[in-house]
């Protein structure tokens, strides 16, 4: 077994350009474990998924909102809020008084 101090230093060595054999030559590694060692990162950069890039847009705080208090509960409305929806609510909870 190999160390892996080893292995890193030969993928780091071919990365900069030394070929494999003299990489492995230097490093005392044989040949065709160098050559194996490649063809693994060679499998894993293959297979890494590549990556995925999204547009992010800051969304604006809405700061207007309004608190509705019906008895014990407290609705609390922003912009954009459906008001037949927020009738219904404000009658269900009326109701139950």
């Amino acid at each position: 077994m190999r160390n892996p101090d080893e292995r890193g230093e030969l993928i780091r060595a071919v990365q900069r350009g030394e070929t494999v054999t003299t990489a492995s030559a230097r490093l005392g590694v044989p040949v065709s474990t160098a050559y194996r060692w490649m063809r693994v990162v060679a499998a894993r950069a293959l297979s890494a998924p590549l990556p995925t890039f999204v547009e992010v847009v800051a969304e604006r705080e809405l700061r207007s909102t309004i608190l509705v208090r019906v008895g014990a509960a407290e609705i609390e409305v922003r912009a954009g809020f459906d008001a037949r929806l927020l009738r219904e609510v404000v009658d269900a909870l009326g109701s139950e008084s």
